[in-house]
């Protein structure tokens, strides 16, 4: 069940008139309604298993991590929570198997992937409880995990809204669609069209990007924030 706060705070990120600002509120989300003190933010493309830095909020502020760029297939816990789609605990063991840079000194980190559906488009990294490991529980893991739900909705709907003047809003979204790994039968089933015009449009997106291939097209697309 969605609690009345958290349902408040979504509605502030669904009306937020900008996508950065939408960003901004999403990681403050995991400080303002959840006792931690850090939170970092990525973009997550399940079609090249890439994830891409956002936004770190503590205390001191907001600070742009947009140089770091890493697959996470490299990152074994961090994939491993993904593909449970649920907040995780990652422990000090844990913790270890991932590279300083990402970890900034912390023993301790849940990962909350954010999903939209059965697709995650991101993911958020946080700590700094104030009990330590001892204050995450199965509530608390749970009220994460629905949080990165209700935030998928709101980013990945906005996502389609912010595209290209080129592109019509149906070859933005088989091109969010290829972004989450969806084979063309699948984005057929789920639009309701046949395969045949999810080719066409798929086609049509890739030539207006000047896309050689369908991975390049993704790719520009995510670099030009057509799509998240």
């Amino acid at each position: 069940m969605v609690s009345p706060a958290l349902r408040e705070y979504i509605q502030r990120i669904e009306t937020a008139p900008h996508h950065e600002e939408k960003l901004v509120l999403t990681v403050r989300g995991f400080i303002d309604l959840f006792p931690f003190m850090g939170a970092v933010l990525y973009n997550y493309s399940m079609l090249s298993q890439m994830g891409e830095g956002l936004l770190r909020a503590n205390a001191e502020g907001l600070y742009s991590i947009r140089d770091q760029r890493e697959d996470i297939r490299n990152l074994p816990p961090i994939y491993s929570a993904i593909r449970e789609k649920r907040a995780v605990l990652l422990d000090a063991d844990l913790i270890r198997q991932i590279p300083a840079k990402y970890v900034n000194g912390v023993s301790y980190a849940l990962i909350v992937p954010i999903c939209h559906g059965t697709n995650v488009i991101g993911y958020a990294g946080i700590s700094g409880h104030p009990d330590g490991c001892r204050g995450i529980n199965s509530s608390l893991l749970h009220a994460l995990s629905l949080y990165g739900e209700q935030v998928g909705k709101a980013l990945a709907t906005d996502s389609l809204l912010n595209r290209s003047s080129k592109l019509t809003k149906r070859e933005v979204e088989v091109l969010q669609r290829m972004s989450w790994g969806e084979s063309i039968k699948e984005m057929a089933d789920r639009i309701g069209i046949s395969e045949f015009t999810v080719q066409d449009y798929v086609k049509s997106a890739l030539k207006k990007l000047g896309a050689q291939n369908r991975t390049q097209g993704v790719a520009d697309a995510l670099r030009k924030r057509i799509i998240h």
